[in-house]
């Protein structure tokens, strides 16, 4: 009998331990929103730990790299970087500069941001935008979820509204051909601590005021994409099969106890 304990107690601590320390199994582990037509900032009262670069403070150019702070918090780096005063194409508010990576002006396809905290949400003016903009956003080296906008632009084409995200909102008469938008993304499996930047085919990568959170309060905007769990994960399956083993174990114990006694 005390083997047949001991037995249903290590299969008790090993659910617990897969429980607590097994990221969950993804097939997506980000869930994407946009927020209304018009808006060019993070809803920042949802956000904790919220910190936002606007890029106003940088010079107009191509640099190989700067540091992002605000106030005193080092938030992180940027990396290879092309930075752009605002005109048709970007400038949140249509002032000051913006985030673009584009290779027919400065040659580079990838800027990436490497983050000095691990963080669980992204946001981004994105203006100008077509399907061929890429994030990839990594944890230690390791890519955790790979997101193009190809969805973002299939999503606003099916809305009965699509003609207001058309255009830029600061002069709505100006590039009335691509989306403007404010794109949330939500980690809802765990943390990031980079995000590059891709674009494919120098149609340019416009964005402005992005942001980061270590949390967020609730997912809100209009959902794009949501995360899916893989086919109820085996994670699932492997720990049922734990709980019945201890179950059977319990009940076997019990009974020779009651044989026992009688």
């Amino acid at each position: 009998m005390k083997n047949l304990l001991i037995k249903s107690a290590i299969a008790s601590s090993v659910v617990l331990s897969l429980a607590t320390f097994t990221r969950p199994v993804m097939a997506t582990s980000f869930t994407v929103s946009i927020e209304n037509a018009g808006v060019q900032n993070a809803q920042l009262s949802n956000l904790v730990n919220a910190h936002v670069q606007n890029f106003d403070g940088q010079t107009q150019g191509y640099t190989t790299g700067f540091q992002s702070n605000d106030g005193t918090t080092n938030v992180g780096s940027y990396k290879n970087t092309l930075i752009q005063n605002a005109d048709q194409y970007g400038g949140a508010g249509g002032t000051g500069k913006y985030f673009d990576v584009n290779a027919n002006i400065s040659g580079q396809t990838l800027s990436t941001l490497n983050l000095t905290t691990a963080q669980s949400y992204f946001g981004l003016w994105w203006s100008a935008g077509d399907a061929n903009n890429v994030l990839t956003f990594l944890s230690q080296g390791k890519v955790v979820q790979t997101i193009t906008t190809a969805d973002v632009v299939s999503y606003i084409g099916k809305l009965a509204n699509k003609a207001s995200y058309y255009g830029n909102p600061n002069s709505p008469t100006q590039n009335t051909g691509e989306p403007y938008a404010f794109i949330n993304f939500y980690d809802v499996a765990g943390t990031f601590d980079q995000v590059q930047f891709t674009n494919i085919g120098g149609t340019g990568f416009e964005s402005d005021n992005h942001t980061v959170a270590t949390g967020y309060k609730s997912i809100v905007g209009d959902v794009v994409t949501k995360a899916v769990p893989e086919s109820s994960s085996l994670l699932g399956v492997f720990v049922i099969g734990f709980v019945g083993a201890a179950s059977v174990l319990t009940r076997r114990v019990n009974k020779k106890s009651v044989l026992q006694l009688s």
